[in-house]
Formats: C-alpha cells, structure tokens, sequence
C-alpha cells in the first residue's frame, strides 16, 4: 500500500482476523486478531505476548462532517439526517427490518470478509481497539485506539466457530484458512476468558450481565417449545458467542476508560449508560449513539474528524436518541394490536398459550392426579418470581417463594390450579434445586 491508499491509517492487512455472527448477518461490523507484542515496540509488563486486537467498522465518513470537502466527494449529510431520525435498525416491525441506514449504505461501511472465489483478497477500512491483558490476573494493563486497514476477515457464524473450536477435525483435516482461524479464536478467548473473569469479580453490573446470559441461554431452552409452531427460538451463549460478546465487552470498557483518562463526555443512550455495561461504539452500522460515540472517540483520541463533541452536543445526541426510541416502540405497538393480515396478534397469542396449556394438561392427567398439586420443572426468569414451565414455554408468576428467585435458577413448583379453556395457570414453589 502507499500512503495514499492507507489514508495514514495503521496498515493491519498482513495479519488475519475473524469475524463471527448470528446466521443470516447481512452487514458485518466488528471483527477480532491478534498481533505478536514484539513486533509493536511495546513493553506492557506482566502483559500477554499477544495483543488482541478488535476491530469495529469505520463509518467516520458518514458522521464527521468536517471530512466534507476534504476528501469525501459526495455530502454525507442525508445519511447521517436518515441515522438520526432512526435512531437504531430494528428487525421487529410489522413491515420487515427498519436499517439505520439504507442498505447500499451500509453494505459500502460493513466488513467485507475473506472470498475464497475471488483471486485479489479485498481490505477494510476499521477503528482498532488494541489492548494487553494480564496473564495472571485478567487485569486490562494497556490499549489504544487507531484508524487502520485490515485484511478481509475469515466469517463464521456464532455456531461455526463453537466447531471449529470443540470439533474433532485434526488440524490435517482443516484447510489452511480454517487452521488460521481456529488459532486465532484460540488465542483470543484464553485472553478474553481471564479479562472477563476479572470484570465479573470486580464488577457487579459485568456479574450481573453475564448471569442474565446465561440465563436467558436456559429460558430460551424452557421457552422454544411454546406454540409447537416453529416460532419458538433457542438462544444459545456457545464459546463463539462468548469470544464476540467478551470482545465487545471490552472494546467499549477500554474505549470508556480512555474517554474519562481524556475528560472528555461521552454519547450515551437511554438505557445504555456506562455505568450499566452498557457497550460503546461497538455497533455503528446499527446503532446512531455508537456512531457518534465513534466520531468522538477518533476526534478525541485518535486528533481525527474535527472538535470533539461537547458535554452540550452529547446530551443533544442523548435526547435524540431518545426520540428515535419513543418513535420505534410506538410503531412495536401497533405491531401487537394487528397484524398484517388483521388478525388480532393477542388472539394467536392466547390461542398458543391454551394448546401449550393443554399439553401440560395431558402430561399432568398422564402420571396421575389430574392436573392438581402436580410437581413440574420450572426455570426463573429473574422477574419478580416469574418463572417458565420447562418443556412447555408457559411463563407464570410463582406464588409461595420466601424473597426472589435468581435469573436461570432452576425449582420444582406445584400446580395448583388448570384451566386451559380459561388460560388459567397457578403455580406455587414446590423446593429449590
């Protein structure tokens, strides 16, 4: 690359990263590496002799204005119009998925990850968040932000990834990519394991957030028979979405830190503070707050993009954010009273939750009693002493319980009163297991 090409960037293309996603991800935002310390220069005592590196795509063309003119060709100003009004992509409308913005946008910012097909291997333009962590203790002992090329990611998906990492396959089974890639995992999650070990022991907000995965991993299992019609879904919190979701975690804490070290405010939205774990610039091509969060992190940090926002403009980014919330669960709403076809989503709702209902009717009436005073598994929610029938999806508050129920903890509760024609359920705690 010349300089021209890099854009002064931190030219990243020779060493590999992976990407990993849900299935059916259409942009790609974020991806991980790792980089040897000694070919940094640095000397970060009690560090790993690796360095992980996360990358998040780079979307400052769109929102640093002062870019216009400069090199940008075209005035990005409707996009960012677009993003502010929107406030996030939403996937839960009525009429399909709502981007933040349009998707020939978007798919220009996204990553774009490795082709086998194609004979030239495709670069991307990234915000880098390099970081060392302690060995021994987890502690985050150094990082750093800069803009960089890096090369086109291998993609896999969160499930992809759990293979690679637990298969049987020899690494004479595994193509060359394949092997550079499960190295690459490897090594990422034996730092990130110890860095969010560290945060749950230190942090009650990261304890917290890590015991509400793993709950709803458990409730997602209780749930996804509900209905019996394919609508049921299972959440799964597997070693790859554990390295992605450990790799964001700590984008945004060491992005905040960095922030707080440069006293300078930072973009927050309803909901997403700080102080909650709530990430930060982790998610710009859907999320408008992270975008801005990554305009002030390269103006602050990086001296690109213009002035950093002041404390002013970022509670301006705060309420607007807001607003774009307001308007989209005014729209989820109306989603629930009709659907498209104007059948009454609350109809189907009560009509999944009376054949579920009579489910556990027959399997009660099958080992006897009737339906009455019989003992069934349940798994808390972690919601005032709600909790979901196991094998059935039924959520209903569990009556009888001394204080409240952890998220995912799992009890024996009897019930004490069936009526699927009226879907009328009670149960009451049986014992703690």
């Amino acid at each position: 690359h010349n300089s021209h090409d890099l854009e002064d960037r931190v030219d990243l293309s020779s060493i590999p990263c992976v990407c990993v996603d849900a299935k059916g991800t259409s942009f790609r935002d974020d991806a991980i590496g790792v980089r040897p310390r000694s070919i940094t220069g640095r000397t970060v005592t009690g560090a790993s002799k690796w360095e992980i590196l996360v990358h998040i795509s780079d979307v400052s063309d769109v929102f640093c204005p002062d870019l216009f003119d400069l090199r940008i060709p075209y005035d990005p100003a409707p996009l960012r119009d677009i993003a502010e009004r929107r406030g996030y992509s939403r996937y839960d409308l009525p009429f399909g998925p709502l981007h933040l913005m349009p998707p020939v946008a978007l798919k220009a910012l996204a990553l774009t990850p490795a082709n086998p097909t194609n004979e030239v291997s495709s670069v991307n333009r990234c915000v880098t968040l390099w970081a060392y962590i302690d060995e021994k203790s987890g502690e985050l002992l150094d990082a750093g932000l800069e803009r960089s090329i890096t090369s086109a990611p291998f993609g896999f998906t969160y499930a992809g990834a759990t293979t690679l990492l637990e298969g049987d396959a020899t690494s004479a089974d595994l193509s060359e990519d394949a092997r550079r890639a499960k190295s690459i995992l490897a090594l990422v999650e034996r730092n990130l394991s110890l860095w969010s070990e560290h945060q749950r022991q230190t942090s009650k907000a990261a304890a917290k957030r890590h015991e509400r995965m793993a709950a709803k991993e458990i409730i997602s299992q209780a749930t996804s028979l509900l209905g019996n019609d394919g609508r049921g879904r299972s959440f799964q919190f597997s070693r790859g979405h554990q390295i992605v979701d450990s790799a964001l975690d700590l984008y945004g804490y060491a992005l905040t830190t960095l922030l707080r070290r440069a006293k300078a405010p930072i973009p927050s939205a309803p909901g997403r503070g700080t102080d909650r774990r709530g990430r930060l610039a982790t998610a710009p091509l859907r999320r408008y707050v992270d975008a801005i969060a990554q305009r002030q992190a390269l103006s602050v940090l990086c001296d690109y993009g213009g002035t950093p926002l002041t404390k002013k403009e970022c509670n301006v980014v705060y309420q607007t954010a807001a607003k774009a919330s307001d308007a989209i669960n005014t729209v989820r709403s109306m989603k629930r009273g009709k659907s498209s076809d104007g059948t009454s989503n609350q109809r189907q709702d009560r009509f999944r939750l009376q054949k579920a209902l009579e489910r556990l009717e027959v399997h009660l009436a099958s080992v006897g009693g009737g339906g009455k005073r019989q003992i069934v598994k349940a798994v808390s929610t972690g919601r005032e002493n709600e909790v979901v029938l196991e094998g059935i999806g039924v959520t209903v508050k569990c009556l009888g319980v001394d204080g409240s129920l952890k998220p995912g903890e799992k009890v024996l509760v009897n019930v004490v009163a069936l009526e699927p024609s009226k879907n009328r359920v009670r149960v009451e705690l049986a014992s703690r297991m």
